[in-house]
């Protein structure tokens, strides 16, 4: 009977790889993944970008809303009238995105901040929210956690919500610390001209965008940290990104928060990439996503603007009567 078992032992099959067969498989399988995760991520940011637009159009629906209810766009911006000091807090500091919280179904929020009643600080009885993200004005593909860190004071020990989008204030020229009445309020600077949808103080009816409202840029995403933007000097550019609820003494570190201009050039022309979509300014236009930036037109439209746009476009997109009407770009 021993000598049978024995007989059988060489025909029994072993179950199981072998050693080979095992390295085989772990290496087609890291192909696969190598081949597949490129697509996956791609797959991943086109959904994050096309969410970004449908952000973007829901803004666009709440602006006409407003604009509906008050037959003007709202201000980019509050500040003190007559103006005082661009070194102190002299304004009331609401931004537009505060303007329509009521058109985003956000009423409960703007009551809670009673913008007419109050300036926009670091209250203790509405920090709580000013510090909560919206998620419509927030691009899923833009980085960092729920506050903008990067707009804060160094006296700041709490930041506002962080959001992407910032209305255009045209194709102005910066003055830098202009003591004139016409200056809206900026911590240590201040920005004179302003030819966009929005200014501090603002009331732009769709009127006055003779350019038409489909050749006019009204409000454009913003980039958080790095994008792979580089500077002259090889540096990556370390965005800044904004905030919904304006502007306030927590974004001091900001030329204006919640606004921005769009050129292709600087007011003396010595830098073509200074304010460009993407370009070397910590507070221009930009995103995190490969070649451009999304804008939304005065019209409700939301186009995707190459960071390679011709200058003199950039230029006639942002100011809304500067009757250089453009075709198509």
């Amino acid at each position: 009977m021993t000598q049978t078992f024995q007989r059988r032992l060489p025909n029994m099959r072993r179950n199981g790889f072998t050693l080979i067969e095992l390295l085989v498989v772990i290496a087609i399988i890291a192909i696969l993944v190598a081949l597949l995760l490129p697509a996956v991520q791609q797959a991943r940011e086109a959904a994050r970008r096309s969410s970004c637009k449908n952000n973007l159009k829901q803004l666009g629906l709440a602006l006409h809303n407003y604009h509906d209810a008050h037959n003007t766009l709202p201000p980019g911006f509050l500040r003190m009238v007559p103006y005082t000091s661009v070194s102190t807090f002299d304004g009331p500091g609401w931004g537009w995105g505060t303007m329509i919280l009521p058109q985003l179904e956000q009423q409960a929020m703007y009551d809670a901040l009673q913008p007419d009643q109050r300036f926009l600080n670091d209250d203790a009885a509405i920090l709580e929210y000013l510090q909560t993200p919206i998620a419509v004005f927030r691009c899923p593909s833009m980085p960092g956690g729920n506050i903008n860190e990067a707009l804060m004071s160094s006296s700041a020990t709490d930041g506002f919500a962080l959001a992407s989008y910032k209305g255009s204030f045209g194709d102005f020229n910066t003055q830098w610390n202009d003591s004139s009445d016409d200056c809206p309020w900026v911590i240590g600077s201040c920005i004179s001209g302003g030819n966009g949808a929005f200014s501090a103080n603002s009331s732009v009816k769709f009127r006055d965008i003779s350019d038409g409202l489909s050749n006019t840029v009204v409000v454009g995403e913003v980039a958080y940290g790095v994008n792979g933007t580089t500077n002259s000097s090889g540096t990556l550019v370390d965005y800044r990104g904004t905030v919904w609820a304006g502007v306030s003494p927590r974004a001091a570190r900001s030329n204006v928060a919640v606004i921005q201009t769009l050129r292709g050039h600087t007011a003396s022309g010595s830098s073509e990439s200074l304010y460009r979509i993407n370009g070397t300014n910590t507070n221009s236009f930009g995103s995190h996503h490969d070649g451009g930036a999304q804008f939304l037109m005065g019209d409700g439209a939301v186009r995707f603007l190459s960071e390679n746009l011709d200058e003199s476009i950039i230029n006639d997109l942002a100011a809304r009567a500067d009757h250089d009407v453009i075709g198509e770009f």
